[in-house]
């Protein structure tokens, strides 16, 4: 039989009873008690009311969670301005980790510029961009560019829309994709993808600042433009001389 069983047992026949001596039960008998070693034997009942006939108490072990909840009481001292700044401090680590952890496709979801194939040839700038609003888009693009052959004047069959927003792209997407309603004889389908060469209204502008189709030969329905809130605005000007466009026969 265990000895836990043994003294439960004699402490019920009145043999003995159990005590908290050093965190450890200790069976005593009850002749061999001697008085005088009752004081240091024995524990206040006050600090422990499970001693001299009180109430049992449950000890329990510190557990992790525990001891984190005793580690959050304790931070919550240090002040309200330290603590704030704790936590701020871990906030953009945790964001900064959450973005370097997201997929690249999901990081690439923040492009704006979308490359617009397939155009007839025959389509303008200026009927691009009437197409644009008509089909819902006013106000939703920064930047629009058919570039056009110099030689025959008419369109390469492509053009670069830079929209205001991110959110704005599956809806651009999904109206152009496919699209052949030009209001013109032509069997072309439009595809939609994204600008493998610039992204962003800053990074077009940067492009076409200083390129020969800003030429001031060059015929205005020929270059890009810039819009604001559905309006169209000036497109800056060169910060060095423009070379002429040259035009192959």
């Amino acid at each position: 039989m265990a000895p836990t069983a043994i003294a439960e047992q004699q402490v019920e026949a009145g043999l003995g009873r159990l005590i908290v001596k050093h965190t450890f039960l200790t069976l005593v008998d009850v002749e061999d008690e001697q008085p005088s070693r009752v004081p240091r034997a024995q524990t206040d009942p006050v600090l422990c009311p499970g001693c001299a006939g009180g109430p049992a108490i449950e000890f329990r072990p510190r557990t992790p969670s525990t001891a984190a909840s005793l580690s959050g009481k304790e931070e919550e001292g240090h002040g309200s301005g330290e603590g704030e700044a704790l936590t701020s401090r871990r906030v953009q680590r945790r964001a900064a980790t959450a973005v370097a952890l997201q997929p690249r496709a999901e990081r690439e979801d923040r492009r704006t510029t979308l490359m617009m194939r397939n155009l007839p040839n025959n389509y303008t700038r200026d009927m691009l961009v009437r197409l644009l609003d008509d089909e819902g888009f006013a106000g939703c693009y920064d930047f629009v560019y058919l570039p056009v052959d110099f030689a025959r004047g008419c369109g390469l069959g492509y053009a670069f829309v830079n929209l205001v927003d991110p959110s704005l792209v599956a809806r651009f997407k999904s109206c152009f994709d496919s699209y052949s309603k030009w209001g013109l004889r032509t069997s072309k389908v439009c595809r939609v993808t994204w600008s493998d060469r610039d992204q962003g209204l800053k990074a077009n502008v940067k492009r076409y600042r200083h390129s020969p189709v800003m030429h001031p030969n060059v015929a205005d329905e020929f270059k890009p433009c810039l819009f604001s809130q559905g309006v169209r605005v000036p497109f800056p000007g060169p910060g060095r001389s423009v070379r002429k466009p040259t035009i192959k026969s």
